[in-house]
């Protein structure tokens, strides 16, 4: 579940909601003036999240790194090439999240 709170109150109940994301699971955004600033999550899905991001910009990387001296219609193919793989893989992972 996510709840949100003011910066102020998030600093006043920072004990009970770091207890909410580790015992419960919450997400918790703290917001300043109506503005979002910072979220808390557990830790487990702070990674996965970031290992899924490693992976779909080193597929980026890869595209970049083969296309530094390429021609403009070469680069476009290895491109859609690239986004292909990264649909491909967005498949996989709601499959596997379901």
């Amino acid at each position: 579940m996510v709840k949100t709170f003011s910066a102020k109150d998030a600093q006043n109940e920072f004990p009970s909601l770091l207890g909410r994301v580790r015992r419960k699971k919450d997400t918790v955004i703290v917001e300043e003036r109506g503005q979002p600033v910072a979220a808390m999550m557990p830790f487990d899905r702070y990674q996965a999240l970031t290992e899924k991001r490693d992976q779909l910009f080193a597929v980026l990387d890869r595209v970049w790194a083969k296309n530094k001296h390429m021609a403009a219609g070469h680069a476009l193919r290895d491109a859609t090439q690239a986004v292909k793989q990264i649909r491909a893989a967005r498949r996989i992972h709601r499959k596997l999240s379901a």
